[in-house]
């Protein structure tokens, strides 16, 4: 008895429990506790173990931790006393009372020992709780690069493997035993290893592989027999004879069974005992052996019962209810057949449940319970189809097995070569030694000889390299000045010229030297001069953006058509000014809608054509269009001065000219073929040109697109350019927006319109108005106090309302209009307002006749606004107080939330500069917002520029 107690505390603690016993430093501690539990647990009778624990606990000496370790040694002491229920229940205690005092590890280790606990009762799941719940202790504890729970890990990963296995998932089971084997490999023992491969012939058992199962059990048996682990050969052998038994060889089979039950017996190993006798009972069933399988099954029913071992329980009660069939005994095989179904039902043992069907099935049918037969077999047939179908599954899990199967033999066979190589290793030392000290003191007589030249060598080349990299550098930066002088000359002469024209024009108009029925006249050559200067600096950002790689394409539909119309009328004029012949050719099927960035194709073409036109003196300018595999090819062709190979070869570099008599003569600023250029590799497409000096060139771009040719894609190749009205717009608009000045110039464009208007000052008044009035159309500002925009739109969507809701910001990048787009929002107007798209988006809301579209444009251009451009002037006064306040007392989330406004409103009321400054101070505020310690510095002298500014409209 004593060798049996001392063996199975041994391997409760070494195996089973996987260091359960000194992971931690406390535990290694010779504290006064531990001495006492070390000196209790040399005793010889288990009961006067426990009678001194129990004592320990009834001294009240010892609380808290101290008494959650003593409930947990006691626990230990019960199961190996096969008293499973009141082990289980000290272990609870231990763990709940270590919990209660934060010690984490202490409820680790007694969550393993639940597992370990619920795994002999049968309860599986319930154990894979308890080990996972271990397991995460030792993970989330794990300490970087030192594996100190490494052993600890692998035995519960071990343990979770044969859980999965016994609940016949495998590839989990697998997944398990491939993160323990590594573990096992760079720390574990020879005996962790072994352990491993005996878990695997156990998944191999269940996979029904059972040659490979044999196999790998007789090395294991071999292994353990060297290392006097008997316990562990007689369980090797018992599983050994499960595998003979399912590949038929039942002498080999009853063979091993019997040996290991033998052990089991001499050492008295209940637990074991009752699944060996119950192996037994179906190897006599399986060779109808009735009598032999009754006499194994009771005696495997009365074991099982004494220990608490519910498989072998359930199992052993539906070997008895095979002997009973097969004698003849329905009424006692179904007895047993369904005990053996409610023990299988409450530990959720599935393999049993199914086959109890069949028997169940065959005992119905034995009975005249035909219907019932019918019944139990359909449902064992959808639960063998269940099995069936993971079949896969399974394949899967074999191959991998022996993958790792194939692992652990080439780590064995890898030891056994670094065995030898250390041996070789050693024989050799002396005479490496002897050599090495020849070689080190040959290389430092050869190093010290040649080293002084070497040195010399090495510095000439580093000199020379240096001045190279001098040289080079010189000339990069003569040639970036040069760059840089060209740039600045270029511009100066760009800018100077149309701020000339304006200043000088502008300067007329203020000392009223003009006559005043040419006032419009000197306006429209302002006008034309600014969009000029206008459209130079957008070339030059444009091409900023491209280097930077931060341009956006608008990629959306559009009819081809319409830009050939636009194309045709633009340049016509021009053509037929200068003498010259502009025609557009094309066999397309108009209308030709496409997906593409309708702006920047328009902005190339423009481009080209006003090029060729410009370099053609006589002759004509084509613009011939072609569909060809899923590209659209543009072809301008003229019979202008042309370009030379030389000029060719620089034709699309930045501030480029054929040469500067180029420039005298036809003006320009070599920016658009360079900027055409960039944006049509940008677009995926190219621009090559062919040309012969003095009879014209050929620029060809080459654009890859999608053709849309369903009514959906016309409908979206933009707004609708004749309306069916002579009248124009009636109906209701809900207006939302939180800033005055904009919510009255929008609301006077609308009303100008000829529509009623309704205006809120938050997202939650503009819900409330919009479910009493019922507009026809709602314009929601996106960033308003109370509730924003994306809300109210949301609540109004979920109250019902269909009507058309467009979102109205100036937040107009491509991804944000994507944004709001996706969350349903019907379409998106930018501020300040611009009309075209503005009347565009209220026609397609409002039905009309004729077409008003112009008639709205010129309604629009009508209006005064000059009573609001005043009153925001003064309205600004109250906005820079906020400002200076919010900047004093450093609440930085206020002050953007006034820039955003004041940027809104300057940008509707047309000061840009004002406009500039607000949304520079809130682009800051939210970057700083995102980080740790905001520079309030950067932001309060940005916060004195926008000041500044405003102190300047004021004065104007």
């Amino acid at each position: 008895m004593m060798e049996r107690f001392t063996l199975i505390i041994s391997l409760l603690f070494l195996l089973t429990l996987g260091g359960l016993g000194a992971s931690n430093n406390a535990w290694a501690e010779e504290s006064d506790l531990q001495q006492q539990l070390n000196k209790i647990q040399q005793q010889e009778d288990k009961a006067q173990v426990l009678t001194d624990l129990t004592k320990l606990l009834q001294s009240n000496l010892f609380q808290g931790s101290d008494k959650a370790k003593i409930l947990l040694q006691k626990s230990k002491v019960l199961f190996s006393n096969y008293q499973y229920m009141q082990s289980l229940d000290l272990a609870f205690q231990a763990r709940d009372l270590a919990e209660k005092n934060n010690n984490t590890f202490l409820a680790a280790k007694c969550s393993h020992m639940i597992g370990v606990l619920f795994y002999y009762q049968g309860e599986l799941k319930k154990s894979l709780k308890a080990y996972q719940t271990a397991l995460a202790y030792y993970v989330t504890n794990q300490s970087k690069n030192i594996n100190n729970f490494a052993v600890e890990r692998a035995n519960l990963l071990n343990n979770i493997a044969l859980v999965y296995t016994s609940l016949g998932q495998s590839s989990l089971a697998l997944v398990n035993y491939e993160q323990a084997e590594p573990l096992y490999a760079q720390y574990g023992s020879e005996i962790d290893q072994i352990d491993v491969r005996y878990n695997i012939a156990a998944l191999h058992i269940s996979l029904r592989r059972f040659d490979s199962a044999i196999d790998i059990l007789k090395v294991v048996i071999n292994k353990r027999q060297l290392n006097n682990n008997a316990h562990g050969v007689a369980t090797a052998r018992a599983d050994l004879g499960i595998a003979y038994k399912h590949s038929g060889q039942f002498e080999l089979a009853e063979e091993n069974i019997l040996a290991a039950l033998a052990y089991f017996k001499e050492h008295g190993y209940k637990h074991d005992i009752a699944s060996q006798l119950h192996n037994m009972s179906e190897l006599s069933n399986d060779q109808f052996d009735v009598e032999q399988a009754a006499l194994y099954g009771n005696q495997a029913l009365i074991m099982s019962k004494e220990v608490g071992h519910q498989k072998a329980h359930a199992g052993s009660l539906q070997s008895l209810a095979k002997a009973a069939f097969y004698s003849g005994d329905l009424a006692q095989a179904e007895q047993y057949i369904q005990d053996s179904m409610a023990i299988g039902k409450k530990i959720d043992y599935q393999t049993l449940l199914t086959e109890n069907l069949a028997i169940s099935a065959l005992i119905s049918a034995g009975n005249h319970q035909f219907v019932r037969a019918l019944t139990e077999q359909q449902q064992y047939e959808k639960h063998h189809l269940l099995t069936t179908n993971s079949t896969l599954n399974d394949k899967l899990a074999e191959f991998e097995s022996e993958q790792l199967n194939q692992k652990i033999v080439d780590l064995e066979q890898r030891r056994e070569l670094e065995k030898l190589q250390t041996v070789k290793v050693e024989q050799q030392r002396n005479v490496i030694i002897l050599t090495l000290v020849l070689i080190l003191g040959i290389v430092f007589y050869i190093y010290r000889r040649h080293l002084e030249k070497r040195l010399t060598q090495e510095l000439e080349l580093r000199v020379k390299q240096r001045t190279q990299e001098l040289e080079n550098l010189a000339k990069e930066l003569e040639k970036a000045d040069q760059v840089k002088n060209q740039f600045l000359a270029n511009m100066s002469h760009e800018i100077r010229t149309p701020l000339t024209a304006i200043v000088g024009h502008a300067e007329a108009l203020i000392h009223d030297d003009i006559d005043k029925n040419k006032v419009k006249e000197d306006v429209q050559v302002i006008h034309g001069n600014s969009l000029h200067l206008l459209e130079l600096i957008n070339d030059i950002l444009d091409l900023s953006r491209i280097e930077a790689n931060k341009f956006e394409l608008e990629i959306q539909a559009l009819d081809l058509g319409e830009l050939i119309q636009d194309l045709s009328s633009t340049f016509k004029a021009q053509a037929q000014q200068k003498q010259l012949s502009f025609t557009v050719e094309h066999q397309l099927n108009l209308p030709f809608i496409i997906k593409m960035d309708f702006l920047r194709l328009k902005q190339i073409l423009l481009n080209l054509c006003s090029n060729a036109i410009k370099f053609t003196e006589k002759g004509e300018v084509t613009l011939a269009i072609a569909w060809q595999n899923e590209q659209l090819i543009f072809t301008v062709t003229d019979t202008g001065i042309g370009l030379s190979q030389s000029q060719l070869a620089q034709v699309f570099e930045i501030f480029t000219q054929a040469d500067n008599s180029i420039s005298r003569r036809f003006g320009g600023s070599g920016l658009g073929l360079s900027l055409s250029k960039q944006l049509a590799k940008l677009m995926l497409g190219n621009i090559v040109v062919t040309s012969k000096l003095g009879e014209g060139s050929i620029f060809t771009l080459t654009l890859p697109c999608k053709r849309c040719i369903t009514d959906q894609a016309l409908a979206k190749a933009g707004p609708i350019k004749q309306l069916t009205n002579d009248k124009l717009f009636t109906g209701k608009v809900l207006l939302a927006e939180d800033h005055d000045d904009n919510r009255r110039l929008i609301a006077r464009l609308l009303v100008n319109l000829g529509l009623e208007v309704i205006v809120a000052k938050n997202g939650k008044e503009a819900v409330q108005l919009c479910v009493e009035q019922q507009p026809n159309l709602v314009l929601l500002d996106i960033q308003m106090p109370e509730m924003d925009g994306v809300e109210a739109f949301k609540a109004l969507r979920e109250l019902g309302c269909d009507k058309p809701i467009y979102a109205l910001t100036a937040n107009a990048m491509s991804h944000e209009v994507s944004k709001y787009l996706d969350l349903g929002f019907t379409g998106h107007l930018k501020k300040p307002i611009e009309r075209k798209k503005f009347i565009a988006a209220i026609a397609k809301c409002f039905s009309v006749n004729g077409n008003q579209e112009h008639k709205a444009e010129q309604s629009l251009a009508s209006v005064d606004l000059s009573d609001l451009i005043t009153e925001f002037k003064s309205n600004i006064s109250h906005d820079k107080q906020q400002i200076s306040r919010c900047s004093i007392e450093g609440d930085i989330k206020s002050l953007a939330h006034y820039a955003h406004q004041l940027a809104g409103a300057a940008q509707m009321f047309g000061f840009s500069e004002l406009n500039q400054a607000a949304k520079e101070l809130e682009q800051l505020i939210k970057k700083e917002l995102s980080v740790t310690s905001p520079n309030y510095l950067l932001i309060n002298e940005l916060t004195h520029c926008l000041i500044d500014e405003i102190s300047l409209v004021e004065q104007q």
